[in-house]
C-alpha cells in the first residue's frame, strides 16, 4: 500500500513539475517580439477594414441620396488608400464610397453613382462566394444577446484571402472580446486553414461603473499564448475609439506572463510582475 501511494505521489509531483516547467518555458525574446509585431500589423489591418465598413455604413445612412445598396465591399486601392463601396447589386453600380487615407487616418465620403471597376466586381463576387462557404461550416456561434457577427474579408496576398468573423455588440460599455474566427482561402476558393481565437465569448462589461475604465485584462489558455489580431482590432474599435482606453493586457497561462498592448506606442510588451494589472 505504501509503495503504491509513494508511486502515485511521484506521478502527481512529476505532472505538477511538468506544468510549472511548461509555464516557464518561453521562446527567446526576439521570437516573441517578431510574433507580437506580426500580430500588431495583422490586427491593425483588420481594424482598418472593420472601421472603414463601420464609418461607411453610418455615412451611407446619413448622406447617400440613392439608398439602394444591398452589399458593401472593402479593399485597398494603393499603398496610401483603402476604399469601401456600397453596391446596388441589381444595377451592379456603386452608389456610395468612402476612402480611407492610410497615412492620416482620414475617411472621405463620396455621394455618387457610378459603374463598378473590374476589380470591384471581382471583390464583390469573391465576397459572396467566400461568405457562402463560411456559412456552411460548423462550429461558428453568434452571441445574439450581445449583437451580431461582423465579417471582414482581407486580401493577404494574390493567393490568399482571409475571412474574419468578429463578435460585434450594440450594447454600451461593453468590449466584445472572444467568439472570433478566421478562415483562409486560396486563389481557387479552397478552404486551407481555419482558426478559433478564443474558446468562448469573454466580454469586458463595465456598464455598472461610472465613467469609463482605463484598462482591462483577459486570459488566454495554453493553446493561445499570445495576444491575437482579433484582440487588437476589437480593442481599437471599442476600447480605444469608443471609450478612450490606451492599453489592454492578456495573461498568457502558457508563458506565465502578461502581454500588454499600448495604442500610443503601437507595441506589445511582456510583463512578469502582476501588480497594477487589475481591471480599472
Amino acid at each position: 500500500m505504501r509503495t503504491t501511494l509513494r508511486f502515485f505521489m511521484t506521478i502527481v509531483l512529476a505532472v505538477v513539475g511538468i506544468g510549472v516547467l511548461h509555464a516557464q518555458q518561453r521562446p527567446a525574446m526576439h521570437i516573441i517580439k517578431a510574433v507580437n509585431d506580426s500580430v500588431i500589423e495583422e490586427g491593425n489591418t483588420l481594424y482598418l477594414h472593420d472601421k472603414l465598413t463601420w464609418v461607411m455604413s453610418d455615412a451611407y445612412k446619413q448622406m447617400c441620396s440613392s439608398k439602394t445598396a444591398s452589399m458593401s465591399v472593402v479593399g485597398t486601392l494603393n499603398d496610401t488608400l483603402m476604399s469601401g463601396i456600397m453596391i446596388d447589386v441589381d444595377q451592379m453600380k456603386c452608389v456610395f464610397e468612402c476612402r480611407l487615407n492610410l497615412n492620416t487616418g482620414e475617411i472621405e465620403p463620396f455621394n455618387l453613382v457610378r459603374g463598378l471597376t473590374p476589380k470591384e466586381i471581382a471583390r464583390a463576387e469573391l465576397k459572396v462566394d467566400l461568405l457562402e462557404k463560411v456559412g456552411e461550416l460548423d462550429g461558428i456561434v453568434n452571441i445574439k444577446e450581445a449583437g451580431s457577427l461582423n465579417a471582414d474579408i482581407v486580401e493577404i496576398s494574390p493567393n490568399l484571402t482571409r475571412v474574419y468573423l468578429l463578435q460585434g455588440t450594440n450594447k454600451s460599455k461593453l468590449i466584445p472580446f472572444g467568439n472570433d474566427y478566421s478562415f483562409d482561402f486560396d486563389d481557387k476558393g479552397n478552404l486551407i486553414a481555419r482558426r478559433k481565437y478564443h474558446n468562448s465569448f469573454i466580454p469586458i462589461d463595465f456598464a455598472s461603473k461610472e465613467g469609463n475604465i482605463r484598462k482591462c485584462t483577459h486570459s488566454h489558455l495554453d493553446d493561445n499564448p499570445y495576444i491575437t489580431p482579433t484582440d487588437i482590432a476589437t480593442f481599437l474599435l471599442y476600447g480605444h475609439d469608443l471609450y478612450g482606453m490606451k492599453t489592454f493586457s492578456v495573461y498568457s497561462t502558457a508563458f506565465g506572463c502578461y502581454f500588454t498592448y499600448n495604442v500610443e506606442t503601437a507595441t506589445i510588451v511582456l510583463v512578469d510582475d502582476n501588480e497594477d494589472m487589475k481591471q480599472e
